[in-house]
C-alpha cells in the first residue's frame, strides 16, 4: 500500500479511495474515504490532531481503474470498503471527538435540510452508520454548504418515498412504514454538523459534504408524516434540495427530534 509522511500529503493523487492515518507505533488510528484523496487532505477537520502525532504517515488504496468502471455507485464502493477497513484494524480515533472543536450553539438559527429521494437515490448509507460515524451528503449550493460550515449549523437528512419504494430497496423495518402505505413517506435518517467539503464528480452535484457529531434515526424510524407543523414545512422547503428551513416553525421540531435542546 503506497504511503507518505503526512506533511507530503499534496502529493497523494486526487483520486477515489480509502487513506489511513498512523504511525510506526499505530499504524492505523484513523480510516476515512474521499472521492479525490488529495483534496480532502487540504483542510481536513483533523490535520492538527494529525500532524500531532509522532512522524505521521498517510496510506492510503486507490481504487483501480477496471474497479471503477464496473461499479455503477461509487460512494456505495467507498463506504463499504471504509467500514471494511474500520471492522478489521479498529482504529482508535474514527469515534472520538475533535479536539478543541468549537461548541455547537443549539440556539435557533440556521437549519439545512437536503432530500435523499428513494426512487432515485436507493438505499441510503447512512442508515449502516452508527452514532459519532462520519457523514456526508452531496450538493450544488457552494454559499450554503460554507455558511453551514462556517456557523457549524446542522444539516437534516430527509428520505422521500412511498412505501413500494423503500420495499424495493430494501429498506428494513418495513411493518413501521406499513400504516403510511397509500401517502408518500418521509423518514428523518440523520443529522450532522458539516466540518468541511470537496468537489464531486457525482452526477447533477459539485460538492460532497463531511460532518462529525452524527446521529442516525432507526430502530425506530422517526416518520414525519404526523409531526406537528410538518405538512406546511413540506409544501414549502422540501421541494427546494439542500436549503435552509430556519424560518419554518418545523425547524424547531427538527432541532428537538435530532436531540439539540
Amino acid at each position: 500500500m503506497p504511503f507518505l509522511p503526512y506533511k507530503q500529503r499534496k502529493e497523494i493523487p486526487s483520486k477515489p479511495g480509502i487513506y489511513y492515518v498512523g504511525n510506526n507505533h499505530c499504524p492505523v488510528m484513523y480510516v476515512g474515504l474521499s472521492r479525490k484523496l488529495k483534496q480532502r487532505h487540504m483542510n481536513h477537520h483533523r490535520q492538527v490532531q494529525f500532524e500531532n502525532f509522532e512522524n505521521p504517515v498517510i496510506r492510503y488504496r486507490i481504487l483501480p481503474e477496471n474497479m471503477l468502471n464496473r461499479i455503477s455507485d461509487l460512494g456505495h464502493t467507498l463506504k463499504g470498503l471504509e467500514n471494511q477497513a474500520k471492522d478489521y484494524y479498529k482504529p482508535p480515533l474514527n469515534d472520538t471527538p475533535v479536539p478543541n472543536q468549537t461548541k455547537i450553539q443549539t440556539s435557533h438559527g440556521p437549519v439545512y435540510i437536503q432530500i435523499h429521494k428513494v426512487r432515485e437515490a436507493g438505499y441510503c448509507l447512512h442508515f449502516n452508520s452508527q452514532d459519532g460515524d462520519e457523514l456526508a451528503i452531496n450538493t450544488s449550493k457552494l454559499p450554503m454548504v460554507t455558511r453551514a460550515i462556517q456557523d457549524k449549523r446542522p444539516i437534516f437528512l430527509i428520505a422521500s418515498g412511498y412505501y413500494k419504494d423503500y420495499e424495493i430497496e430494501n429498506y428494513p423495518f418495513l411493518n413501521e412504514l406499513a400504516p403510511f402505505k397509500n401517502d408518500k413517506i418521509y423518514l428523518l435518517i440523520s443529522r450532522f454538523i458539516p466540518y468541511e467539503y470537496e468537489y464531486s464528480d457525482v452526477l447533477c452535484y459539485n460538492y460532497t459534504v463531511y460532518g462529525g457529531n452524527s446521529k442516525v434515526f432507526i430502530q425506530p424510524y422517526i416518520i414525519l408524516n404526523n409531526q406537528p407543523g410538518f405538512q406546511e414545512f413540506k409544501r414549502k422547503y422540501l421541494r427546494l434540495g439542500f436549503t435552509n428551513c430556519e424560518r419554518s416553525e418545523f425547524a424547531k421540531q427538527l432541532l428537538q427530534l435530532g436531540d439539540f435542546n
